[in-house]
């Protein structure tokens, strides 16, 4: 199988030739794995035969990205989605938000909700190979990201578009607590707000397939739990994001385009939710908030894969804990619906060396567990 085979296989929940693995690591963690041993110049997709490789959207208001400080470390920028922000630089980290665009409702109909659209003056590309998440330099020409797709998609790794969800992306330029705020206080806003980026969304993803370029799925970034609850309830997820979750799965649908997610968090109260509107893998499958894909099985069986569930916490501490880990969770990759995945990304702190062995111990019981079955 090719990678893109092998995902397919798993999220068919038919079997995979071997295990299928991808993850992503904080910005700086792979310099220190060279220093730890990793040979330099390759990726670690290519490194690790990950099978997922993604590109990014960009369906952001487009603000001026701006650096106020670059210093000590620290970097202080604006980001085109709206919010000012100081964080490690060139490194992952915790991220202290400055200030958000969209501060009142009239800003949002003066000065946000005007640029949520397809094209700008620049004339350039929403789609990119390199990450969005602090995307500080200008982005391609159509064409330029016509090529990286194209190459992108002769690798043969199963090829995802990854773009902030509708919750995501508003309280980027809203903030957090203000969008909270906003859910029970002004819900029509939030609709509006909601439905305003799912159209632009919706409006990179058609203009990309027009142009030959579509992925093999939509990895949509949507953090919507706490490690004990959700951040809204379920009512208010039907009333205000529902809709834009319908449209999207419905686009995905008619281009044949797997539907992906990522939500840290307690998120059991959403997932029946998810599986209607088409959501068919779900990441990290957060451990530490009590998601296990035992329980994924028992309650939702042959119907959502697990993308992720390896808890970080035994990457970074023993190494018995974390083989009872894999030991128990991996076999499940032998009945399909399970793609090897940190509970969230890889810190600071896991070495290349665990890395590495956990991934080969993983790969062992998974061909272990096909020979058994």
């Amino acid at each position: 199988m090719t990678s893109r085979e092998r995902v397919t296989a798993a999220l068919n929940f038919e079997r995979p030739d071997r295990l299928p693995v991808s993850d992503s690591l904080w910005d700086g963690v792979q310099q220190d794995w060279i220093g730890e041993g990793m040979p330099p110049g390759v990726s670690p997709a290519d490194h690790f035969g990950w099978d997922v490789e993604s590109m990014f959207i960009d369906a952001s208001p487009r603000f001026d990205t701006v650096i106020h400080s670059r210093a000590g470390g620290s970097i202080t920028f604006e980001d085109r989605a709206g919010y000012t922000v100081t964080k490690a630089d060139g490194r992952g980290g915790t991220l202290d938000f400055v200030e958000h665009k969209t501060a009142t409702r009239e800003a949002w109909e003066s000065l946000t909700k005007p640029r949520m659209t397809l094209h700008d003056p620049s004339g350039t590309a929403r789609l990119d190979s390199t990450g969005y998440f602090f995307h500080l330099d200008p982005y391609p020409s159509w064409e330029e990201a016509r090529r990286r797709h194209a190459a992108a998609s002769a690798r043969g790794r199963f090829l995802s578009f990854v773009a902030y969800g509708p919750w995501e992306a508003t309280w980027r330029h809203r903030g957090l607590t203000n969008l909270l705020v906003d859910v029970l206080d002004e819900p029509e806003w939030c609709a509006d707000m909601f439905a305003t980026y799912t159209d632009l969304l919706i409006a990179v993803l058609q203009n990309g397939a027009d142009l030959g370029m579509s992925p093999d799925g939509l990895f949509l970034v949507e953090d919507m739990g706490f490690k004990t609850s959700l951040l809204i309830s379920p009512e208010a997820w039907d009333r205000l994001l529902r809709p834009s979750y319908e449209r999207i799965g419905a686009l995905l649908r008619r281009h044949k385009i797997r539907f992906l997610m990522h939500t840290d968090g307690r998120v059991w109260d959403l997932l029946e939710r998810l599986l209607d509107v088409g959501v068919e893998a779900l990441n990290p499958f957060e451990c530490a908030a009590g998601m296990d894909i035992a329980e994924l099985r028992r309650r939702h069986p042959r119907r959502m894969a697990c993308y992720g569930n390896i808890s970080v916490a035994n990457l970074l501490g023993s190494r018995t804990a974390l083989e009872k880990e894999l030991e128990r969770k991996i076999p499940y990759a032998a009945d399909g619906g399970f793609i090897m995945h940190s509970d969230h990304s890889i810190p600071f702190g896991v070495s290349f060396e665990r890395y590495t062995w956990a991934l080969g111990r993983a790969r062992e019981i998974y061909a272990t567990a096909c020979a058994k079955a």
